[in-house]
């Protein structure tokens, strides 16, 4: 079965495995606010990109329209 008595190593395995976790739970957030950021300047530039009032010069400068 599953054994999980490390006596002599414990002191050395469960902190690693605590850092690990706890390492990839930040590099998982950083993601996600990364792309939540990324999202939100996308939307700003199309939302830019697509109003009608902007002179074709601005327009162009955002980038085409897709």
């Amino acid at each position: 079965m599953l054994d999980l008595d490390m006596t002599p190593y414990a002191a050395f395995v469960w902190p690693a495995w605590g850092v690990s976790a706890l390492v990839l739970a930040a590099l998982t957030a950083r993601a996600v606010i990364a792309s939540r950021k990324w999202r939100r300047e996308l939307d700003r530039l199309d939302t830019a990109a697509n109003e009608p009032d902007r002179p074709q010069a601005a327009r162009r400068a955002i980038g085409p329209k897709e």
